[in-house]
């Protein structure tokens, strides 16, 4: 049986990446880096009862399912939400849809691994994957495949350095306060700086850090006019000679 304790955290992350995933100004990286670090933190404490084979599933239902939810809004309801002035204000202005629209059209299914890869408000993309019909197979099987490493990942290196942390930390007592001070504000800079830069996602490869260039370079843009082959020239054919009675009389 869950302990009390235990059940509120799990909802209460459970809870916010739902939260994230319907479109609150919250990437779901907090949530995910807040669990696998509440873990991380209460390993070595031999009377926690948070469990991480419960909480990394916990993680992995909510992205997947609070993705699934806004794909569903775009599939039923994506043409009347998307005609709400604040939407189109603050959520999807036409020139963002447009874009993401064209890059559904030159990526297909792999924009979903892209959104994965990119910091930002994600639930645009997922709204127009439901508002351009993306089958519910193909995005529940894709969703979830790029989900389940890219958030174990997340939350282990969270889990891992959490854990690095708090033995630094027991290692210089003295300096505690200004080391948690530092790390807090490296880590709030860094997640504005990328938050305020991207805020929403567009689904481009461009905008994944450090390998977006080496993404696009291998994916062909359909707007472009393939080359048509060149067709080598025929070899100039050998003068006939013209036929002369003498060459053709009998003997």
């Amino acid at each position: 049986m869950l302990d009390r304790t235990a059940l509120i955290y799990y909802l209460s992350i459970l809870g916010t990446l739902l939260a994230a995933g319907l479109g609150f100004p919250i990437p779901e990286e907090i949530p995910i880096v807040t669990a696998g670090a509440l873990l991380g933190h209460q390993s070595s404490d031999p009377n926690s009862t948070l469990r991480w084979y419960i909480m990394l599933p916990v993680c992995i239902s909510g992205v997947v399912i609070g993705d699934t939810l806004l794909y569903s809004i775009g599939r039923f309801f994506g043409p009347w939400l998307l005609s709400k002035k604040w939407v189109q204000k603050r959520l999807l202005p036409p020139e963002k849809r447009a874009r993401i629209e064209h890059n559904f059209k030159r990526y297909g299914i792999w924009i979903l691994l892209v959104a994965r890869l990119m910091p930002g408000i994600r639930s645009p993309i997922f709204i127009m994957a439901g508002m351009n019909r993306l089958s519910v197979t193909k995005f529940l099987i894709a969703d979830g495949l790029y989900a389940i490493p890219g958030v174990t990942l997340l939350f282990f290196a969270s889990y891992w350095f959490t854990d690095q942390f708090v033995e630094i930390i027991k290692k210089v007592d003295s300096v505690r306060p200004v080391i948690v001070v530092l790390g807090l504000a490296v880590l709030a800079a860094a997640g504005a700086y990328y938050f305020l830069k991207h805020p929403v996602s567009e689904g481009d490869p461009k905008e994944v850090p450090f390998i977006g260039e080496q993404i696009v370079s291998h994916v062909p843009d359909p707007d472009e006019k393939p080359q048509e082959p060149t067709v080598p020239a025929a070899p100039p054919s050998a003068p006939v000679s013209p036929t002369t009675p003498e060459a053709t009389g009998s003997s």
